[in-house]
């Protein structure tokens, strides 16, 4: 058997490594701290540029193995309604914004805990989705957060207008963003619509319904 080197052997027997004191220690939990940026491409799939839109997003755990998914939707400078809008050239804004996963899987969303902007929408099997005031070039929505019980995964997000390059998505030419693992709705276009429609409804709830206070 290797022989200790001479300097771990005097260390130890001189105190310098409390070695009893180390094994006594409880192990420190390590919690999961993560963010970063992703692009939603626009309706043409232009995934650069001002017409582009720019989430930032983060996932922290807490004591409680809770986990805030938290996602702020940027307007770059410069953005603006493309041909075949109403007003092609004006600046173009944004007001709603979706993420795809089930809801109603078992841990998948902590029920009440979604926050942000003017209204929110569970909206099942397909996701969550946020409305808020419209987003002008150059500004963001605030956060957007909920809290769930599951680790990340890469999932897929809908931002929309009602004027083009609206609706902004991370499929096909786009970056996902972190959504709860093991319950992602897949990649597709009829999921992108749904997503869209599902955001539509709500000039519709926000007519019926009136806003709760935050």
């Amino acid at each position: 058997m290797k022989k200790p080197t001479k300097w771990i052997v005097v260390a130890l027997t001189s105190g310098l490594i409390p070695l009893s004191g180390l094994l006594c220690q409880p192990a420190q939990a390590v919690l999961l701290n993560e963010s970063g940026t992703s692009v939603l491409a626009d309706s043409a799939g232009v995934s650069t540029g001002p017409e582009a839109l720019v989430v930032d997003w983060s996932v922290q755990e807490n004591a409680s193995l809770i986990f805030t998914y938290t996602y702020t939707v940027y307007n770059p400078a410069g953005d603006v309604q493309l041909p075949g809008s109403g007003s092609p050239g004006s600046p173009e804004v944004v007001d709603a914004f979706s993420v795809g996963f089930d809801t109603t899987a078992p841990g998948a969303f902590i029920p009440g805990s979604q926050t942000g902007g003017l209204l929110d929408l569970n909206n099942g099997a397909i996701g969550l989705n946020w409305d808020f005031n419209p987003v002008s070039p150059g500004t963001n929505s605030g956060p957007l957060s909920f809290e769930s019980l599951l680790l990340p995964t890469q999932g897929f997000a809908v931002a929309l207008d009602a004027n083009p390059p609206s609706p902004w998505s991370s499929y096909p030419d786009g970056q996902e963003v972190p959504v709860p693992a093991g319950v992602v709705v897949p990649d597709s276009m009829s999921t992108v619509t749904a997503l869209a429609g599902a955001l539509l409804l709500f000039p519709a709830l926000k007519r019926s319904k009136p806003l709760q206070s935050k």
